[in-house]
């Protein structure tokens, strides 16, 4: 375990530091950043829809550049800066999958994808800001809704044993390169699940948080709960070092 003063745990209900100060997170998420949502960035199509688009008018070497630069000024040391300068301490990243993995080629996981989530965590970090790594769209889409890049309105994540055990090897990835960064308050696996029979959600859970604590026993955990972080009365007693999040 990394010595570091900053590295936050759950102690009964309050975030402490390593000096056991309690810590308070206040802050947002950097939404349509590295999960384009089209009612923050103003695009009218899916994130995966759009980039086909722009793709399609643009070939392959353009493409690259233009969402290169997309991410690279999306968030700058600036904005790190301002974030502090507002008495902020945190900012949760919302990633989509498909950064770290094609679907093409599932289970090989690409660098370039940290080339942005990597800068962006360092600039936080200097200005004395946590993340939280948001995993908001996942292979198969667990949620109906837009914002998990799904066209479809189904959520297929929950049907397919398949999507499932990628996200595992997406989560053992993350714990891996991060489990030793104080600057990383936790980790938040799944945002808003929408797994309909509320049966399955609770077991895949506790296989997400068997899987990440093998590599990292010591980072946060953060569970949404279900029907988009509504819904928490499948849940039985709460699992060690873990944050149960709803959203308004």
């Amino acid at each position: 375990m990394t010595p570091d003063k900053n590295f936050l745990t759950l102690k009964g209900d309050q975030l402490v530091n390593r000096a056991g100060e309690s810590v308070t997170l206040r802050g947002f998420g950097l939404g349509g950043w590295m999960n384009m949502e089209n009612f923050i960035s103003g695009y009218p199509a899916n994130e995966e829809g759009q980039r086909q688009a722009v793709h399609a008018v643009l070939g392959q070497e353009k493409y690259d550049f233009f969402f290169d630069r997309f991410l690279e000024y999306f968030f700058t040391e600036p904005d790190a800066a301002f974030i502090r300068s507002l008495g902020l301490n945190v900012l949760r990243l919302p990633l989509n999958y498909r950064h770290f993995e094609d679907d093409l080629r599932p289970f090989e996981i690409k660098e370039s994808g940290f080339k942005h989530l990597d800068r962006v965590i360092d600039l936080c970090a200097q200005h004395g800001i946590y993340t939280i790594l948001d995993l908001h769209a996942l292979p198969g889409c667990q949620n109906q809704d837009w914002h998990s890049d799904n066209p479809t309105h189904k959520a297929l994540f929950w049907q397919h044993k398949h999507f499932q055990d990628r996200v595992v090897n997406l989560w053992e990835t993350f714990a891996r390169r991060y489990k030793d960064n104080p600057w990383v308050a936790g980790y938040n696996p799944i945002n808003e699940p929408g797994e309909v029979s509320g049966q399955l959600i609770e077991p895949y859970y506790r296989r997400l948080f068997t899987a990440i604590r093998a590599i990292d026993p010591d980072h946060i955990i953060f569970f949404d709960g279900n029907r988009y972080s509504t819904d928490f009365t499948m849940f039985g007693d709460p699992l060690p070092n873990v944050v149960y999040t709803t959203h308004d």
